[in-house]
Parts: structure tokens; C-alpha cells; sequence
């Protein structure tokens, strides 16, 4: 069985689309590590607003609403689920292209 030998500027160019490729998903992939320690920073704020709130429940020395009343003075935001689902969708967050 023979093999057809394709071009030699074909090859170079296939060679060339493939760096490029995966130049760009270099790129990508950093976008998506930066994406996920934003998640888990996010999450690890969630977890001790959930403590603390869970604290003060089982004190009963102040109300959760409270307590989430002197965290929003002191400058946290709550999470946007919208703002959640924006960050995960990301523009460039699909490839598409073909050689």
C-alpha cells in the first residue's frame, strides 16, 4: 500500500496552522487557571461568610442579619450569579477554528 507524499509547502503550512493553534491555547489555558483561583477564591469567601453566619447562629448572641449587615459595611460585595455565569462563559472560551 502506498502512501501519497503530500507537498512539501502543504506540510510547512499544516506545521504553521498547528503552532498557531497551540499557541492560542496556551493562552487559553492561562485565561481558564486565572478563571478557576478566582472560583476558589470566591468559594473560600463563601465558605467562612457560611461559618461565620452559622457562628452566630449557635451563639445567639447576634442575628445572621446582623452579622451580614456588618460584613456588607465593611465592603464585600455578595455574589452576582449573573457576574458568576458571565466569568465562565467567556468570549474566547471555545475554539472553533479548523485547518
Amino acid at each position: 500500500m502506498e502512501i501519497a507524499e503530500e507537498p512539501t509547502g502543504n506540510l510547512g503550512q499544516t506545521l504553521e496552522w498547528l503552532r498557531k493553534e497551540l499557541s492560542e491555547m496556551q493562552v487559553q489555558d492561562q485565561r481558564l487557571l486565572l478563571t478557576l483561583r478566582h472560583l476558589q477564591s470566591m468559594l473560600e469567601e463563601l465558605r467562612a461568610e457560611s461559618a461565620h453566619w452559622e457562628d452566630a447562629r449557635s451563639s445567639g448572641g447576634s442575628s445572621p442579619i446582623r452579622a451580614r449587615a456588618g460584613s456588607e459595611g465593611r465592603g464585600h460585595q455578595p455574589l452576582s450569579l449573573r457576574g458568576l455565569a458571565h466569568l465562565l462563559r467567556g468570549e474566547d472560551s471555545r475554539r472553533s477554528s479548523l485547518p
